[in-house]
């Protein structure tokens, strides 16, 4: 596979997750038209799927009156993890042992020598020493970087979907449960394979200088809930590594689909955020509950 074909990865993979990031791009503006809400229904009970942007800025908000309004009109809100666990000691514990090497090894024994270099010159941009690094696996490196570049340009995590409604959950009282933890998700990155984490900070480094450009056509896309585009940007080259996709997005959302399905069996109305990615694609939550018999509905 050429360099090009290896490109416009490492960014959507970041946004199917909530985590791994330290606390100007294009603004969506809003237009008429749809959301990246869907209702689902049975028998039972409602569930609304928010696609969720982890990563937005304060003039993003406020969001469409249709998704406030769905908020509102529901008891319970689910996230993919416990979002009171994202900032407790224990996660930081956990993510920290995680992201080290234990057994001796260093980061530049896992790189080559090309990447390692380009690696240090970049890390130099945000006046850091490559010596701090060291016992840090590729994986943490990479997406302590993409933290680093979309905080510089403005994106900020607190400003994210996820948190933006968890603020507004735990001030109205409703009650919030989480799909999969936070070791789950930690997990999944460092099952990577050494050659996997090299190909993360290989594409971290090239596609820095469009990080603000895809952000903004990103935000855009998903504000005017343009489920198509989004899917291209989120899904589209995930194809040249069916590994990676099985992973972190077909396994989940099968796990999932599970959980939600209990939620429809309920007479009341569920509201849940996950990544975008999610629920787009042949594999995506929308099309399994549609493929299940349930009706689903973009609002």
């Amino acid at each position: 596979m050429t360099g090009n074909r290896l490109k416009k990865i490492v960014l959507p993979l970041v946004m199917i997750f909530v985590l791994l990031m330290p606390g100007s791009a294009l603004c969506a503006q809003r237009q008429s038209g749809k959301s990246c809400l869907f209702k689902v229904t049975s028998r039972g009970g409602t569930v609304y799927l928010l696609g969720s942007i982890h990563f937005m800025k304060e003039s993003n908000y406020p969001l469409r009156e249709t998704i406030e309004r769905v908020f509102r009109a529901s008891s319970n809100v689910v996230f993919e993890v416990n979002m009171a666990d994202m900032d407790s000691p224990d996660t930081q514990v956990l993510m920290l042992s995680k992201s080290i090497f234990n057994d001796g090894n260093t980061l530049e024994n896992n790189l080559s020598p090309a990447v390692y270099r380009r690696l240090g010159e970049k890390a130099g941009e945000f006046g850091l020493d490559m010596e701090m690094f060291s016992r840090f696996k590729p994986w943490s490196v990479a997406m302590t970087l993409i933290g680093l570049k979309l905080n510089q340009l403005g994106f900020d995590p607190a400003m994210g979907v996820d948190r933006y409604f968890y603020a507004k959950a735990l001030a109205s009282g409703k009650r919030t449960f989480g799909l999969e933890t936070m070791a789950y998700q930690i997990g999944l990155f460092d099952s990577l394979s050494m050659r996997e984490q090299e190909m993360l900070v290989r594409q971290t480094l090239d596609d820095f200088d469009t990080m603000e450009s895809e952000m903004g056509e990103m935000l855009l896309s998903w504000t005017n809930g343009d489920v198509g585009h989004l899917e291209s940007m989120l899904l589209e080259n995930f194809g040249d590594y069916p590994g990676l996709y099985e992973k972190f997005l077909v396994r989940r959302n099968r796990n999932w689909l599970s959980r939600i399905e209990v939620f429809l069996n309920q007479e009341r109305d569920w509201f849940v955020v996950i990544g975008a990615g999610h629920l787009l694609g042949p594999d995506g939550l929308v099309n399994l509950l549609r493929r299940k018999g349930y009706t689903v509905e973009q609002m």
